[in-house]
């Protein structure tokens, strides 16, 4: 098999080693300049990994302001894939 696809670069694995890089402050962790939240880049094609704004209303910031550890896939403005407590479920 040459190169790469979609679903190889998405794999639970690899979100999940970049999820404990991001909620552990590991290097190549950044922050949105306006809002403080907190991102790491998984690709060069502009897939980040952003933890919850815990600020909105929603049921996941709610979860995020009680400790959840809660992050989304995100590429072009469409989310990929959600991280919650260590457990990533890809969305369609």
């Amino acid at each position: 098999m040459t190169g790469k696809n979609e679903e190889e670069d998405l794999d639970a694995k690899r979100i999940l080693v970049h999820a404990e890089k991001l909620f552990g402050g590991g290097r190549g962790v950044k922050r949105f300049a306006r809002s403080q939240l907190r991102y790491v880049e998984l690709d060069d094609e502009g897939t980040t990994l952003i933890e919850q704004n815990p600020n909105k209303k929603s049921e996941w910031a709610e979860l995020a302001r009680k400790g959840h550890r809660i992050a989304w896939v995100m590429r072009d403005g469409e989310y990929l894939a959600r991280v919650v407590d260590g457990e990533v479920v890809m969305l369609d």
